[in-house]
């Protein structure tokens, strides 16, 4: 389990079903998603749930100061690409704006660059989601690139924002001072 200032990080358990089967079906929640939603039905969570939480992707569930469960964040590794990784992150609606999903991001990069190697962390967002924008600048990410046209949100195409932090400024945001290996 991590631990973070007002979240914990828990691998995803079996008993977790009914509330992804929630949040995936909540239009609110999945608009970002940036592809055409079909909601899963339970039975299909259920029939997949272990192909579902051992892809390529980690899942763990975050769980508030009451041991609530609020949401997922999920990481993965870049293929061929060493140190880079992939992040994302959904909460429940009756937990935005309480900083959650800042916490889990800070506590999820901590435990990526400091224990996993990481070299650099990204993910993408859809240019709408201004909220989420916000959440990655305020916890050291950098706009770094636009993926012109890239997801299907509301009838229309959007433009997907690709934001990265790298492991010396994030070190930096943390108070930690870093040494980079080829400066030896």
């Amino acid at each position: 389990m991590l631990k973070g200032k007002k979240v914990r990080l828990r691998s995803v358990e079996k008993k977790d079903i009914d509330f992804f089967h929630g949040l995936w079906n909540d239009e609110e929640i999945t608009r970002f998603d940036g592809c055409y939603h079909i909601p899963p039905s339970k039975e299909f969570i259920l029939e997949n749930f272990y192909k579902i939480m051992n892809i390529d992707k980690k899942f763990l569930t975050i769980l508030n100061e009451e041991k609530i469960l609020i949401g997922y964040i999920s990481y993965s590794g870049l293929k061929d690409l060493g140190g880079n990784y992939e992040i994302g992150v959904t909460i429940a609606k009756n937990y935005w704006h309480k900083g959650y999903a800042q916490d889990a991001i800070k506590t999820i990069l901590r435990f990526l660059f400091m224990n996993k190697g990481a070299h650099r962390v990204e993910l993408e967002v859809v240019d709408l989601n201004e909220r989420a924008i916000k959440c990655y600048l305020n916890c050291g990410f950098t706009k770094e690139g636009v993926r012109r046209n890239r997801y299907f949100v509301e009838g229309q195409y959007r433009n997907v924002i690709l934001m990265s932090i790298l492991k010396e400024e994030y070190l930096k945001e943390a108070g930690i001072v870093y040494k980079n290996k080829m400066d030896t």
